[in-house]
């Protein structure tokens, strides 16, 4: 049976080769390009589901072993019992393998705080604020020989305090009482060498400050600024943990701490509290406001802001990294451009007289009263080039006028200033009319063609004030008549490296007052003239090293005169300067009466300095400063005392020194 079965399948074999010819050779039949891509994409569509099963069957892996060890939730649970069985129903919705599985910052999340119920902060959609930070730090070395020019004391060598500007200026080793006996230096004691009495003429010390300018910029157009002083002009070596200031009611020098029983085991030295270990606090806010600008309208500033015009010698900002003193007003102000000029108004609060006590730290303080207040008001215009395009034109040879006048009138009903209570209770005010009102014009104006600048500023104070005194009512007002110039001429060559200068001044004095320093009486009249008429230069419009800018502490009631020479030995486009300078400074009292000796003609001061500064151009970071003064004054004859003054002897004028000043400034600016 088998063998006819094969035989019968042999015999069909060679039947279909027989029919069928080069069937052993043949291949499959060709496709045409649309029988391939169709081939082609449904090997793809193929693909595809094989992969989405795969994907499918690894996603429900892994939420089968997420569901089995979830994240911990940083929510704290409700343990409420009613509500155990709907906590139940949400694991399980938990567990469900179509939800996503929670991030670490889906967690975070949860943990926010809720939002501000402020509703100015709930939609705020603006971008984050950009903060800047902008100032400086410097040190300062000082030595200040024989400030005091010899006077401050009398013809046998006794202090006298009353010589004021001179005394401050005395060394304490000269006047200082010995070993705790009643006898002192300028009283009896002998020098020797356990004695302070053969001590110099000389006052050495150094300061410091940091200066730090922050401004939060919300965007182009809307601006915080700030301006905060740290360790303020501290003396170094200051606040040691041996001196505090102690009692409840007023405070007196403890010369001992804790651990340190005498000043020679000091150890460190603490932060300066004012009427704790120093006069004045670490850190002083100096400024804060805000700027709004609208570039179709002009800009809105309010806070308390710096107050600089001009050359500064009324209004002063004191933004220099050698500046001590600024002026700063608390003001609305709103400026526009129109016609190439800058106009601006302002509201002042120049002076809010007495504030109210309370014993609530907590609360508000107030203004006690309205009718103390000083109030200002100002308005003025100014043509200021941007500084690019205006050196841009000076060096195509073209030149540049820049100029404005600043105007504030200043009024005040009445006054407080009588009142020497702190925080008075509202039964102890006293007030005493004033009735002032002053006029206060200043202008500006500024030319430069290549290397030459003359720039001038005129300001005058202007009105009428009553009882000066402030202890009495008198009923004629004293009419006040001050003007004031400063002028500063500058011509450059050789690169712009020579420096040829010429600067002078002149303030109105007052023949009916004695001395021209501001620790003086400038307002009480030896006649009845009743004529305010001493103007005051700013005290940060420095001209020398000794005269005004440390024993007089501003130029008042003189005429000054200063020629000049510098060079910059390095001077590169990024910034790096290298140079010597040279003044000299001639100064004369505008009323003769006024000078302390018989005599107009004060003193001859020369300054010489030399200064560096570090490169700051592109992608360099380097601020820093650097330099060294030198000065000398030699005091005229309207410094010393006059013939007959009862502290000269056989009416014999008292014959003073020479002042010197040596000064070294390291800063870095940033």
């Amino acid at each position: 049976m088998l063998v006819q079965d094969f035989v019968r399948f042999l015999a069909a074999f060679a039947l279909a080769l027989a029919l069928t010819p080069g069937a052993a050779n043949a291949q499959p039949p060709v496709e045409t390009e649309e029988e391939l891509e169709e081939d082609l994409e449904d090997d793809e569509d193929l693909d595809d589901e094989e992969l989405d099963e795969d994907e499918e069957d690894e996603d429900l892996e892994l939420e089968e072993e997420q569901a089995q060890l979830r994240p911990p939730s940083l929510e704290m649970p409700d343990v409420d019992v009613d509500t155990e069985e709907e906590e139940l129903v949400e694991e399980d919705e938990d567990l469900d393998v179509d939800a996503a599985p929670a991030d670490d910052m889906d967690l975070l999340s949860e943990a926010e705080p809720p939002p501000s119920s402020d509703p100015t902060l709930a939609n705020w959609t603006a971008p984050r604020s950009v903060v800047t930070l902008n100032g400086y730090f410097r040190a300062r070395g000082e030595l200040y020989d024989n400030f005091f020019l010899g006077r401050g004391q009398d013809y046998n060598g006794n202090y006298d305090a009353t010589d004021a500007p001179f005394a401050r200026f005395v060394p304490a080793g000269r006047i200082a009482h010995t070993d705790g006996v009643g006898l002192g230096c300028d009283r009896g004691d002998e020098a020797g060498a356990s004695s302070p009495c053969d001590s110099s003429d000389q006052l050495r010390f150094a300061n410091m400050r940091l200066r730090l300018r922050p401004t939060i910029a919300l965007s182009d157009d809307v601006k915080v600024h700030m301006m905060v002083d740290a360790l303020d002009n501290v003396i170094l070596g200051s606040t040691p943990d041996v001196g505090t200031y102690s009692g409840p009611t007023g405070y007196t020098r403890t010369p001992g701490a804790p651990g340190v029983p005498v000043d020679s085991f000091a150890t460190t030295l603490n932060p300066p509290l004012s009427d704790r270990n120093y006069t004045r606090d670490s850190i002083y806010v100096r400024r804060a406001w805000a700027e709004v600008t609208n570039r179709g309208i002009g800009q809105l500033r309010f806070g308390r802001m710096g107050n600089h015009w001009g050359l500064g010698m009324l209004w002063n900002g004191g933004d220099g990294i050698d500046s001590d003193y600024s002026s700063d007003v608390d003001r609305v102000m709103l400026m526009t451009k129109f016609a190439g000029f800058h106009f601006f108004g302002a509201y002042d609060f120049a002076a809010q007289g007495i504030q109210s006590a309370t014993d609530d730290l907590r609360s508000l303080p107030m203004d006690g009263t309205a009718k103390d207040d000083l109030r200002q008001f100002v308005v003025g215009a100014a043509r200021r080039e941007d500084e690019d395009e205006a050196n841009a034109r000076l060096q195509r040879g073209g030149w540049v006028l820049e100029g404005g006048l600043y105007f504030a009138y200043r009024t005040q009903s009445w006054s407080s200033a009588g009142v020497t209570e702190a925080f008075p209770s509202t039964g102890d005010y006293f007030l005493v009319e004033r009735d002032a009102n002053l006029f206060m014009p200043d202008l500006w104006g500024r030319f430069r063609w290549g290397g030459l600048r003359l720039e001038v500023e005129m300001a005058g104070i202007f009105g009428s004030i009553g009882n000066v005194q402030n202890g009495t009512y008198e009923d004629d007002p004293y009419d006040v008549r001050q003007f004031g110039f400063a002028f500063e001429g500058e011509y450059r060559l050789l690169d712009d490296k020579l420096a040829i200068r010429l600067y002078t001044g002149f303030a109105t004095g007052d023949q009916d007052v004695n001395g021209l320093s501001s620790q003086e009486d400038m307002l009480t009249q030896r006649t009845a003239d009743r004529t305010l008429s001493t103007f005051q230069f700013h005290p940060n419009y420095r001209v020398d090293l000794i005269l005004w800018r440390n024993i007089m502490q501003r130029v008042a009631g003189a005429w000054y005169l200063k020629p000049g020479l510098g060079y910059d030995i390095i001077k590169n486009p990024f910034g790096q300067i290298f140079g010597v300078r040279a003044d000299m400074i001639y100064s004369r009292a505008a009323q003769e009466t006024q000078a302390y000796g018989a005599d107009p003609n004060l003193g001859l001061e020369l300054n010489f300095s030399l200064y560096y500064q570090s490169e700051d151009g592109p992608d360099l970071m380097d601020g820093f400063y650097a330099s060294f003064q030198y000065g000398v004054l030699f005091p005229l004859a309207g410094l010393e005392f006059p013939a007959g003054d009862t502290r000269a002897r056989d009416g014999t004028a008292i014959d003073i020194g020479n002042a010197q000043s040596m000064r070294l400034i390291l800063g870095v600016q940033f």
